[in-house]
Order: C-alpha cells, then sequence, then structure tokens
C-alpha cells in the first residue's frame, strides 16, 4: 500500500516534468536558489561537524568561465552528496533517481530549496524528459551535479562503474562546462580530488569517446586518491573485508535498497549477460555486491523489466 503511494506521487511528479516540457514553462528560482546557496552550505557544514566528518581537499578548485558546469561526481555511499555540495559554491540542481526516499521529509525540502530533478530509471520517456530538463536549465544559465554511475560503486575491482551518456549529452547540445570529481571515504575521513573542466566545442562531437574520456578522467582523480593514501599490505586484509565494506555501506542508510540502486544504475547489457551466465556456470566471476544480492532475495528480480 505504502508503494502504491509512492508510486502515485512519483507518477504527478513525471506528469509535471512533461507538462513543463510541452508548455515550454520558463524557469523559476534561479535567483532565490542562489539566494539560499550560502545558508544551504553553512547547514551542510554544521551537519558534517555533528556527524564528527572531516574533509580533505588535494587540489585547488578549477577555475570556471562564466558558462554553465555540469559537475560530475564518482558515487560512494550516503554522505557524498551532502560532502561534494558543502565544497562547491556555485547553486546547481541535482539529478536523483530515488524520488521516495529523498524528497520526503526535512531532506526533502532541503534538496527542494537547493534544486533537484528526480528521474526514474525504470521510464524511458522520463529518462528522456530529465535530460531535456538538464539542457533547459542549463540553457537558463544554472549548474548541474550528476553521479553518472547511478548507484554506490560497491564493485571490488571497478575504480568507476560504467557511467551513462546524460552528462556528456547534454555538455554537446549546450556547450557547458563539464567538471569531473572524484571523492573517497575512509571512516569518517573524506578526500576530494576535483579534476581540470572538459570543454565541449566543435561539431561534431563523438559522444561515445568524450563519455570514455570522462570515465577515464574520473578514474584517473580516484586513482591519485588511492596513490596518496599509500599502499596497504594484503596480509592486513581480512577474506572478507569487501563483504564488510558493503555492509557497513548499508548500514549509513537504513532506507538504502541494493535491488532498487541496482535497478536505477547503467549497467550495459552485455555485462548483465556475462553475470547471468557466470551464475549458471556456478563460478565465483561476478561482483560481491551481486553474491550478496543473490544470496538474500534470489534471481526473479533480474528480469528484462527491470535490467
Amino acid at each position: 500500500m505504502k508503494n502504491n503511494k509512492w508510486e502515485k506521487k512519483l507518477q504527478k511528479y513525471k506528469n509535471r516534468k512533461r507538462n513543463f516540457l510541452i508548455k515550454n514553462e520558463k524557469c523559476k528560482f534561479l535567483k532565490l536558489k542562489k539566494v539560499f546557496r550560502p545558508i544551504i552550505r553553512s547547514g551542510l557544514f554544521i551537519q558534517r561537524k555533528i556527524n564528527g566528518f572531516s574533509v580533505e581537499i588535494m587540489n585547488e578548485k578549477s577555475a570556471f568561465h562564466n558558462k554553465p558546469i555540469i559537475f560530475v561526481v564518482t558515487h560512494i555511499g550516503k554522505w557524498n552528496f551532502e560532502i561534494v555540495n558543502e565544497q562547491i559554491q556555485e547553486q546547481f540542481y541535482v539529478i536523483a533517481a530515488d524520488y521516495k526516499n529523498l524528497s520526503r521529509g526535512l531532506n526533502g525540502i532541503i534538496l527542494k530549496a537547493n534544486g533537484i530533478v528526480y528521474v526514474d530509471e525504470r521510464d524511458k520517456a522520463d529518462k528522456m524528459n530529465t535530460k531535456e530538463i538538464m539542457i533547459r536549465l542549463l540553457r537558463c544559465g544554472a549548474n548541474i551535479m550528476i553521479f553518472p554511475e547511478g548507484t554506490w560503486n560497491l564493485s571490488e575491482n571497478s575504480i568507476v562503474n560504467d557511467i551513462a551518456y546524460g552528462a556528456v549529452y547534454s555538455a554537446i547540445k549546450t556547450g557547458a562546462s563539464i567538471c569531473p570529481i572524484a571523492i573517497e571515504q575512509y571512516d569518517k575521513r573524506f578526500v576530494i580530488n576535483m579534476g581540470k573542466t572538459i570543454e565541449v566545442t566543435g561539431k561534431n562531437i563523438n559522444k561515445k569517446k568524450l563519455n570514455c574520456e570522462l570515465r577515464d578522467m574520473l578514474a584517473t582523480l580516484k586513482w591519485q586518491i588511492w596513490e596518496r593514501e599509500g599502499l596497504k599490505k594484503r596480509s592486513d586484509i581480512s577474506d572478507d573485508y569487501w563483504k564488510n565494506f558493503i555492509e557497513q555501506r548499508r548500514r549509513e542508510w537504513k532506507e538504502y535498497s541494493l535491488r532498487e540502486q541496482i535497478i536505477n544504475t547503467y549497467i550495459p547489457e552485455e555485462k548483465w549477460q556475462y553475470w547471468l551466465t557466470q551464475i549458471e556456470l556456478k563460478t565465483k566471476n561476478i561482483p560481491t555486491w551481486l553474491e550478496i544480492l543473490k544470496n538474500e532475495e534470489g534471481l526473479g528480480w533480474m528480469t528484462n523489466d527491470n535490467l
């Protein structure tokens, strides 16, 4: 019953988005959101101090050239949005998929004041509408923040997961700058590595090539964080370290659903098929998070409608 309630609310929200595009409505409250920006950052600073979190910035902030920016951030856990949000002076709209858990309560009010566009990753039409709204906002002079991995990176061997094309598509359409940002978490300590902005200029830009370059840049930024942290001895790492790591991440957010997060993310079809084949062959060549999910909920949820 509760799920039906939230599905109806989400559908109403998607209808408003569609009408916004059909009626060619203007982007509202952009100046007001800029006024709220310092207040939101101060609130995030206080929240971080209460939680006992610390932040380290590896390099100086990138220079922006009086044009809209698409902040493209790696996704590691519950707190990465709040931590990165506090460090950025510019106002922006964040693109988020978890409407049910993010839109309610005080958290939802703060996100609305910040600027947020929810997307239903299960709905192709809504995903396209979200892209068009992103373009509309950028052309109005607003900035965007996107987490292109779609969900927390719980992989033990992928520095950055496969990323969707939304940021690149929007940059090509509007000429906005892309600012890649990597973040890593070490218990209550966060490290941020902000890369140089990517300027998308010229015609006939290869979207696939640019997306690969963006993912490589994000991976390089995260690798630089790992290098800075130094080497660890394999003998100091327990065999069940990664399972414990995943469970620790999940405990940070009691509403977190591993299954829903995976459904909401971008995973190429060929990768899904490879994993399914490995499961059928009963090999160990699947990610730890998928092994956990298989043991907890079986494989019935892995249907073509969900993937």
